[in-house]
């Protein structure tokens, strides 16, 4: 019996994700790509013409996973509070998911250092337009009101961004209740 091509497919960055989050992008050999996936070299071929594509279709698979979780938990969400917190929440999901992925990300960032935008850079962009719409939609509403929308956004995902790398697990049932509530109204309590 043969494997589908999409369980293949599967297989192959599945065993990718975990080879380049524990070396270098140089140091992975399709060889060992092939023994992890229990495939051989030439089935990865098929599907990827190279290790950069492989690396890249990583990372834009991630990236339509992101997207479609956020935008799943927002919709649902009357709220522009709520909106906030579930996309925390699925934002901490993945990442959860998918413990590698932050390393993918930093190694794409560095290999792209020169060569302009890097494969995640329109993820994140996206994102960061998600979350200022929200704050837009929160204005309108009355619900609350963001002085500094772009500068909000980042430093509400740069805190995500440290939460999911190096905050405790397993995750506090409330996380992101938590931090959304801390992010608009504070940390500090009067003494």
């Amino acid at each position: 019996m043969t494997n589908k091509p999409s369980t293949t497919r599967s297989k192959i960055l599945l065993s990718a994700e975990l080879l380049f989050a524990t070396k270098r992008f140089h140091e992975v050999r399709m060889e060992d790509l092939a023994v992890r996936a229990g495939v051989g070299k030439g089935t990865i071929y098929r599907y990827f013409k190279d290790k950069k594509e492989l690396y890249v279709a990583l990372l834009k698979e991630a990236s339509t996973d992101l997207i479609l979780l956020i935008e799943k938990a927002i919709e649902q969400q009357k709220s522009c509070v709520n909106k906030l917190i579930h996309l925390v929440k699925a934002s901490i999901t993945l990442f959860d998911a998918k413990p590698h992925l932050f390393d993918l990300i930093l190694q794409a960032e560095a290999l792209q250092r020169n060569e302009g935008e890097f494969p995640w850079q329109q993820t994140r962009s996206n994102v960061i337009q998600i979350v200022e719409s929200i704050f837009k939609l929160a204005e309108g509403r009355k619900e609350f009101t963001i002085e500094d929308p772009k500068n909000a956004a980042l430093q509400l995902l740069g805190g995500l961004r440290a939460v999911i790398r190096f905050g405790k697990k397993p995750r506090h049932e409330h996380l992101s209740f938590n931090m959304v509530q801390h992010f608009l109204n504070g940390f500090s309590t009067p003494a």
